[in-house]
């Protein structure tokens, strides 16, 4: 049986509360894992960089080009009239 204040804290808790209890108790379950098993962190730094660097290409040249046609848009061409 789960002891009473456990269930009250557990029933009062919001959806972030919640979202954030639950990503605690995974990352804590693989503390153990890593401290046991060899982990090559050079390598999985390595490859998150990769990956960011792919995902976020795509959104680095859309800030490109809208950086871009800002410029067009609030500059006057040279020797235009006015």
């Amino acid at each position: 049986m789960i002891p009473r204040p456990v269930v009250d804290t557990l029933a009062d808790l919001t959806v972030p509360g919640a979202i954030s209890l639950a990503v605690g108790l995974f990352a804590a379950s693989l503390v153990p894992w890593y401290l046991l098993v060899g982990v090559d962190y050079g390598q999985a730094w390595r490859t998150a960089v990769e990956y960011a660097a792919r995902v976020l290409a795509p959104s680095r040249e859309a800030c490109r080009d809208a950086a871009a046609l800002l410029i067009l848009l609030t500059t006057t061409p040279k020797g235009a009239l006015r």
